[in-house]
């Protein structure tokens, strides 16, 4: 499914260059780019590449919108039918527990079809979304996958989306009043839901996405040691299943939140973040009585 071809399933197409019907001024499309992009920012992913069946002023639009919120969610398939000509209830002779029974069988498999046509969907629109949007000029990009709707590799895959992009998406050529390197995304605020993330994704965030300030994590599989970042202010963690955490580094962090999750029993999280201002620890005691912040090794008193 090619991304214009998710958007034409729900928006009706319009006629004209403008996107106007029955003669009106389309003042909508008379704004500037820069105000169309603050107002599709606040659409989800999938309604904002909708706006291109509009008209041809809107036909490329959202290829270069600052905000990315990509959502499992919008291809949740809430359409219901009713029963099929072979459905007990038009039979007499079936009791209630058989009525009962079959639905409940019936339901399961129609979840589990419904499901999978749903995550293809959703596949094919992330992927084509994220080959065709540069996701290193974006200012926020925001990626939830359902973990109770999607396959139990869903994860993964969507691990993997994030790391071509790491590899192969590359910013404007460097801003140099904003002291940016080459390789520097632009990216201010990253939220990821159910990816699983290795040190190859932390890796990144350290040395490439020096404008980062908010990072969310929220419950992904983590085959992380180290999260590091000279940029980071917001840094929240919501049970996520960490493999191997051991450090949290970054001089500029001001707030912190760890909720739920795991953490391996025998590891010990160090946090070095001297500018912290909000820290909330919010953890399974095995996991919080092995985390340590900002302690400083002792040095000799002097008499």
């Amino acid at each position: 499914m090619e991304v214009e071809e998710a958007a034409g399933e729900r928006a009706p197409a319009s006629g004209g260059g403008g996107g106007s019907s029955g003669g009106d001024p389309d003042r909508l499309s008379a704004l500037p780019d820069s105000l169309l992009h603050a107002i599709m920012s606040n659409l989800k992913a999938r309604q904002a590449v909708q706006t291109c069946v509009l008209g041809r002023r809107w036909r490329h639009l959202w290829r270069s919108v600052p905000c990315l919120d990509v959502d499992h969610d919008e291809f949740r398939n809430t359409a219901t039918s009713g029963p099929p000509n072979n459905h007990p209830a038009a039979n007499h002779g079936f009791s209630d527990s058989d009525i009962d029974s079959y639905d409940s069988d019936e339901d399961n498999d129609n979840d589990i079809n419904n499901n999978d046509r749903e995550w293809e969907d959703f596949e094919d629109f992330a992927e084509n979304l994220m080959h065709r949007c540069n996701i290193a000029r974006l200012d926020s990009l925001r990626l939830r996958v359902s973990r109770d709707r999607a396959p139990r590799f869903a994860d993964k895959q969507a691990g993997g989306w994030i790391r071509r992009a790491m590899k192969y998406c590359a910013p404007d050529p460097p801003r140099q009043r904003e002291g940016l390197n080459s390789g520097s995304w632009h990216l201010k605020r990253l939220y990821l839901c159910n990816v699983a993330l290795d040190d190859r994704f932390t890796k990144h965030v350290s040395s490439v996405c020096q404008s980062l300030e908010e990072l969310e994590l929220e419950d992904c599989a983590c085959e992380i040691n180290a999260i590091t970042s000279r940029s980071l202010k917001s840094l929240v963690l919501k049970n996520c299943r960490w493999g191997k955490l051991s450090e949290i580094t970054s001089p500029t962090l001001k707030s912190l939140v760890i909720s739920g999750g795991t953490n391996t029993d025998d590891n010990a999280l160090v946090i070095s973040a001297p500018a912290i201002a909000h820290l909330c620890l919010d953890l399974p005691l095995r996991f919080a009585r092995r985390i340590s912040v900002n302690q400083k090794p002792s040095t000799p008193r002097l008499f």
